[in-house]
């Protein structure tokens, strides 16, 4: 696998990870790169709430949140709202994703990154940002 210089984590590899899905070692793999400083890792503040609430649901909000800080110690850098909800916006008018995947696509446009991304077809026919998906299908 080649990482990409500069990584976007979309709410589905980061919950996939946490939570020992399929696929969940591809996702180290991004992780571990951005760990070692071989890429720089980000996260929307919107898709790092979808992250929150759906691993807060499963177990606690405890758990949660000690896997967004341990996100934050290994290198995975939160992107404000405001940088990218113009462009989210007109993901959503053009392509119709769910808005948290609209705030990942922007966010990846406005940091020229690549999108790491699972495998719902919210992303089809997507070709603005450049998009690695770490599995097919859902867990």
């Amino acid at each position: 696998m080649t990482t990409p210089d500069r990584i976007v984590f979309d709410a589905e590899p980061l919950i996939a990870h946490a939570d020992d899905e399929p696929g969940s070692d591809v996702v180290e793999e991004y992780l571990d790169a951005v760990a070692v400083a071989e890429a720089t890792g980000y996260a929307s503040y919107v898709n790092l709430s979808e992250f929150r609430y759906t691993i807060a649901r499963k177990y606690d909000r405890a758990t949660a949140d000690e896997y967004l800080d341990w996100l934050r110690d290994l290198g995975i850098q939160p992107v404000d709202v405001h940088e990218a909800w113009a462009a989210a916006s007109e993901y959503v008018l053009t392509y119709n994703p769910a808005l948290g995947d609209s705030f990942a696509l922007a966010t990846a446009e406005h940091l020229e990154a690549t999108l790491l991304i699972g495998g719902d077809d919210d992303y089809d026919g997507i070709s603005d940002v450049p998009i690695e998906r770490f599995r097919d299908g859902s867990a």
